[in-house]
């Protein structure tokens, strides 16, 4: 799994359109990614929507079609989806680093999710099964 951060530029592929139609989502995507966040349930993306000039809300819509809301944003949005190996990675260059401070620690074997809360505070999300929500597994501030 690539480590991939949209933007609105990306074009919206249509299985993403059409799950987002089919979950009753209208507003603007600014930025996508897929991944497979609950185990045996490939075909979800982590999208961030676009509700104002100011921001949105980062959620996970499932090939269900079901919908999770992991949090709102301000200003503009950047989203990464990670598998748990290169989320560490993530996590060693952070912990070098001398700017960024911070950690990404996953917990399960899915995608881990990462998106700008806001200008230079990321956090980091993967789906607990025994929560049975999208719990927090770190995130860093630049």
């Amino acid at each position: 799994m690539l480590a991939v951060a949209m933007t609105a530029a990306q074009p919206v592929p249509s299985p993403l359109s059409a799950l987002l139609a089919k979950a009753g989502v209208e507003r603007p995507v600014a930025g996508w990614c897929a991944g497979e966040f609950r185990p045996g349930r490939p075909g979800a993306y982590a999208v961030a929507i676009t509700e104002s000039p100011a921001g949105g809300r980062y959620l996970v819509v499932e090939s269900d079609a079901g919908v999770f809301e992991l949090s709102g944003f301000e200003g503009g949005a950047e989203l990464s989806c990670y598998s748990p190996a290169e989320a560490r990675k993530v996590d060693e260059t952070i912990r070098r680093s001398e700017t960024i401070q911070g950690s990404i620690t996953p917990e399960y074997p899915t995608t881990v999710v990462c998106g700008f809360v806001e200008d230079t505070s990321a956090v980091c999300w993967q789906y607990s099964p025994l929560k049975r929500a999208f719990v927090k597994v770190g995130g860093w501030v630049t």
